[in-house]
């Protein structure tokens, strides 16, 4: 599970919604609300439709969904926070509450990249609704410190650790960083960050310290290569089989090269793609 917008370079896919004819971006979160004033839902800005949309089929862990789309399913690894394992305090409860939440819900998605494990890494709507935030708001994930593409995170964090909500509500001293967790399972670590005194201000500083691209559990070693402009991201690619599209997830999506010289291009939506002559590829 763990693992999230920063500065990514990996080139990534990002689906529209079907009718959408121009690349459009997601929400952002609401601005960060005083602990004594904390609404029960973390709702989204005015802005353009998110850039895909599809229903989820599971919930996989608690920051982790499977979504069907348009293309197929599709593994989303939220961004920005990272939800206690499920072997640690708190794990079992997080997971429980995304089900009740999300399961088979219709969901739109903000793609900020695709990680290692080809699970698209996105800011999760329902509806209006940043799902990202509200986990983290209900105590029910952490701000991911070395990922944290808003710092509306820490603040959330620090209201609902001063609420005792969700796993804030336990013993200070389970309160275990996923991310650390993970490394003391692993035998990369001995001991846990003592966070009983922890501020949206420490929170904020952590974030500008380590921020990372993010590719699953563990920053990349090697150097990404560079995205397109923006956020249209699907491959025009012209092959002996005609012009063909490849979204994110896709069997050929990384291994495509577009070339703008020979008449490739980006798209925004798969609408776009369609409208402007290409398809799908055909499934096996």
């Amino acid at each position: 599970m763990g693992n999230l917008r920063r500065a990514f370079l990996l080139p990534v896919g990002v689906l529209l919604a079907v009718g959408l004819a121009s690349c459009a971006t997601g929400p952002e979160p609401s601005a960060p609300t005083p602990a004594s004033a904390v609404p029960a839902v973390v709702p989204a800005a005015s802005a353009p439709q998110p850039v895909l949309v599809g229903t989820v089929l599971s919930v996989m862990d608690g920051d982790t969904i499977k979504v069907q789309l348009s293309s197929g399913p599709v593994a989303v690894r939220f961004d920005s926070i990272d939800a206690p394992e499920k072997s640690q305090p708190w794990g079992r409860e997080a997971y429980a509450e995304l089900v009740k939440r999300l399961d088979q819900q219709v969901v739109s998605l903000e793609v900020m990249t695709q990680d290692r494990y080809d699970r698209l890494v996105a800011v999760v709507y329902l509806g209006d609704e940043n799902i990202n935030g509200w986990l983290v708001q209900q105590g029910h994930a952490w701000a991911y410190r070395q990922y944290l593409s808003e710092t509306d995170y820490c603040h959330w964090e620090a209201s609902a650790r001063s609420l005792r909500r969700g796993l804030w509500s336990l013993p200070d001293t389970t309160w275990y960083a996923p991310w650390e967790w993970r490394q003391v399972q692993r035998g990369g670590a001995r001991s846990f960050t003592d966070y009983s005194r922890e501020t949206a201000g420490h929170c904020v500083g952590s974030m500008q310290r380590t921020r990372k691209t993010f590719d699953g559990d563990a920053p990349l070693t090697t150097a990404a290569a560079t995205p397109p402009p923006g956020r249209c991201l699907i491959k025009g690619n012209i092959s002996q089989n005609g012009r063909i599209y490849h979204v994110p997830g896709s069997p050929s999506y990384d291994v495509t090269k577009i070339d703008e010289s020979a008449g490739e291009r980006w798209f925004c939506s798969e609408a776009e793609a369609q409208a402007a002559g290409w398809r799908a590829p055909q499934r096996p």
